[in-house]
């Protein structure tokens, strides 16, 4: 009984681990994507410090710090680079 409420425990711990981000983009083709370097050129631009970019459910997701030096982590269209929020509930 021991090892099943823990294996339960670990499950559960691990679960959170793999949350989904509730920000989704459309589905495009790749081709119509602009280019990461594009939106990272961008960012600079506006006083961000990026320390990783990734596409998550169709959208980059990137991490760093906006101009104020705030941290963020920013979902943008791979299309129009515009700020992707999850939907209201």
């Amino acid at each position: 009984m021991k090892r099943q409420l823990l294996t339960l425990c670990l499950a559960l711990a691990a679960g959170g681990a793999f949350a989904q981000h509730a920000e989704k983009c459309e589905p495009i083709p790749k081709a119509e994507w602009k280019p990461q370097a594009e939106l990272e050129r961008k960012l600079k631009n506006e006083g961000w410090t990026i320390s990783r970019v990734k596409i998550e459910n169709g959208c980059y997701e990137v991490y760093g710090k906006n101009a104020t030096g705030k941290k963020m982590e920013t979902f943008f269209h791979p299309k129009t680079f515009e700020v992707v929020t999850a939907p209201a509930k």
